[in-house]
């Protein structure tokens, strides 16, 4: 009996010894982007600010971390590599434009996509440039007569199009979307294209992996399947596309996979269970007119969906779609929620990091940026909701401005990691907080 209790209390320390080591080099950790932290036993039930980084410019990308290095990408080009243990910047790399995607960790080198409408390779240890490939063209969406406005002949660039595709690394290929329109697939270690595939629209949102396959979401409102060798489409899914007012349109969130099944948050309102295989319609979930614009995280029985103007997360049966309970956020979330353990981690827009009992939803530590905690424009009511008569005034056309305005609360677009038994997260400001267990 000692002998085995021994054994019990080596296998808890060896366990709790990978979670800490465990890398999240990807957009939601793994190349599934299923937002769960590999290894975690128990997720600490309250944390404490750790220490903090000043990246002194917008963040809409999320952070990784591979090999003791966390990678930090802002929208004023900069690439920082932080070391985790002395949380000091072991090398920076400029790019020639904002970076707003999610970079991808693999076999030594980091790969991101830039604005300048480049994806880059450089050595993950140094930061020395590797290689480039030329998409043709970066950009954020844009429509006639967006959100009822006048069709004047003018586009509209839809201001809550913060991101673009991150990269996948899989089968030594580097797999991601591009603003014109294409899916590429490139050799991960000389950038040469494998294969491209044209879909109907713009691809913001990143790939996923799905066995041999990748399936990413296009603003054309469609999901496709491809096959990661070849290119070749295997299924295509069309979602919900309001051509009107290029409102309910577009699908900008990563796909998550979990086994036989892809789900996948359309603005058109539903989060979408799909067949794997076959692109087969399983259910869908009706977010009440709500765009779902991030990635759901997928626990073992359940997932965790984020919602825009429904102000909730949905928490559903991942196999019937049935609604267990849902989480009132007040506002939106763009930033995808991960698992740590037995609880859930969710960053708003209005400058607030929640830790939930992921089984109840019970909330057991919240974080406010001082940004949030100031509010100095007013822009949150005494409940904590957006007022709108404030963050637009009486133009419909504001926005953009309305949205600037929220970023200045510290809001989270960026989502969330667990890394070396630490949450990290970065706000749109550009301020990097970690966060450890309480003692």
């Amino acid at each position: 009996m000692r002998r085995i209790a021994l054994t019990a209390l080596l296998g808890l320390a060896l366990s709790h010894a990978a979670n800490a080591a465990a890398d999240w080099p990807t957009f939601m950790g793994d190349a599934a982007r299923s937002g769960a932290a590999a290894g975690a036993v128990k997720a600490p039930a309250g944390l404490q600010l750790a220490w903090e980084y000043e990246l002194h410019a917008p963040v809409t990308a999320s952070p990784v971390a591979a090999g003791g290095l966390l990678y930090v990408a802002a929208e004023d080009g900069n690439l920082h590599a932080i070391d985790l243990a002395t949380r000091q910047l072991r090398w920076l790399f400029h790019a020639e434009g904002g970076i707003a995607s999610t970079p991808a960790v693999a076999d030594g080198l980091i790969y991101f996509l830039a604005r300048d409408g480049r994806l880059q390779a450089l050595d993950a240890a140094s930061g020395a440039p590797r290689w480039s490939f030329r998409t043709g063209g970066e950009a954020r969406f844009a429509a006639h007569g967006m959100f009822g406005l006048p069709r004047d002949g003018h586009k509209r660039t839809d201001p809550w199009d913060f991101y673009l595709s991150s990269p996948l690394v899989a089968d030594g290929k580097v797999v991601f979307g591009s603003s014109d329109e294409h899916v590429y697939a490139l050799d991960a270690k000389s950038g040469a294209m494998v294969w491209a595939y044209k879909t109907g629209g713009m691809v913001h949102a990143a790939p996923a992996r799905a066995g041999s396959r990748v399936i990413v979401g296009a603003w054309d409102s469609a999901l496709y399947a491809l096959d990661l060798a070849t290119g070749a489409l295997a299924w295509r899914h069309q979602t919900g596309a309001d051509h009107k007012d290029s409102v309910m349109l577009g699908i900008q969130a990563a796909a998550s996979v979990d086994g036989d099944m892809v789900y996948a948050g359309s603005r058109d309102g539903f989060l979408y269970a799909l067949d794997a295989a076959t692109g087969q319609l399983r259910w869908r979930h009706d977010a009440k007119g709500s765009w779902v614009p991030g990635t759901a995280a997928v626990g073992a029985s359940r997932l965790f969906v984020p919602t825009s103007d429904g102000f909730v997360l949905a928490v559903l049966d991942k196999r019937s779609g049935r609604q267990l309970y849902e989480v009132p956020t007040k506002v939106w979330t763009f930033a995808s929620p991960i698992l740590v353990g037995d609880s859930l981690v969710v960053a708003t827009m209005d400058g607030q990091v929640q830790q939930l009992d992921a089984a109840s939803g019970r909330p057991l530590w919240r974080y406010q940026t001082p940004q949030r905690q100031a509010n100095v424009r007013g822009i949150l009511d005494a409940e904590g909701r957006f007022d709108n008569a404030r963050l637009y005034g009486r133009r419909a056309d504001e926005m953009v401005s309305g949205v600037e305005h929220v970023k200045r609360l510290g809001a989270f677009i960026a989502s969330p990691l667990w890394v070396q038994g630490q949450l990290i997260v970065v706000n749109a400001l550009g301020r990097l907080s970690a966060f450890r267990p309480a003692p």
